[in-house]
């Protein structure tokens, strides 16, 4: 009877780890899915990671590339304009012959202390023919305020006593082409207005002057178109 008692609780105790076992194991499957998950996780945020970065430098090169391109591109531009502005304006005789005077445009002087102001197919000269006398050129015309009557024309006068009556000046310029230059003539009794231009490297008559310039000369004279002193040559000087 005792034998059977014992036999009994054995089986009992037996069960009861079964049990206790039974339960444990369930626990142990958990936490490895739990680990499995993280890493898994963990993998998919790296690989996440690593896609935006991926995706983040292809943007980023391009864009650089586009900035360099951008930045060769305006010092290119720069470059060019500012060679345009290096290259100096040559004196175009043939535009001049047309009555068009902007190559020559801004602000003349000579040694007499006169100026010619340029713009375009405009010139204001300040004393035209050294007699101080102002004057506009405008194209091929020209107009002296000082040699007009009352309505605005040349006025009308002697000339060696002859009783017929001629014009002060011409208002209509005549053009003339010499070795290297060019003039615009307006004829007066007994002599002439002469507005010459003369390129660089060409003096014409002009006794003394600077052979590396551009240069204008404007007087009333009986001699040549160019035959004068230096001081009476303009220069550009703005």
């Amino acid at each position: 009877m005792r034998k059977g008692k014992v036999t009994v609780i054995l089986g009992f105790c037996i069960v009861s780890l079964g049990l206790l076992a039974g339960c444990n194991f369930p626990d142990k499957p958990s936490a490895d899915t739990d680990k499995s998950s993280a890493s898994t996780k963990v993998t998919t945020e790296l690989t996440a990671n690593s896609k935006e970065t991926k995706v983040t430098k292809k943007t980023t090169a391009p864009t650089t590339e586009q900035s360099s391109t951008a930045q060769e591109t305006k010092e290119t531009e720069a470059s060019h304009e500012q060679a345009k502005e290096e290259v100096p304006k040559v004196m175009d005789l043939s535009q001049i012959q047309q009555g068009d005077y902007s190559n020559l445009n801004g602000t003349w002087g000579n040694g007499l202390g006169n100026t010619i102001f340029i713009e375009n197919n405009t010139m204001s000269f300040t004393d035209i023919s050294n007699q101080k006398q102002p004057a506009e050129i405008i194209g091929q015309n020209v107009d002296i305020p000082l040699l007009n009557s009352s309505d605005g024309t040349p006025e009308l006068v002697s000339y060696m006593g002859d009783s017929n009556k001629v014009k002060a000046y011409e208002q209509q310029l005549g053009l003339e082409t010499n070795q290297g230059f060019v003039s615009l003539r307006s004829n007066l009794p007994g002599s002439v207005i002469y507005v010459s231009f003369l390129p660089k490297g060409v003096m014409g008559d002009i006794l003394e002057g600077d052979n590396n310039q551009d240069k204008i000369v404007a007087v009333g004279t009986q001699n040549t178109a160019t035959s004068v002193r230096a001081a009476y040559v303009y220069y550009k000087i703005d």
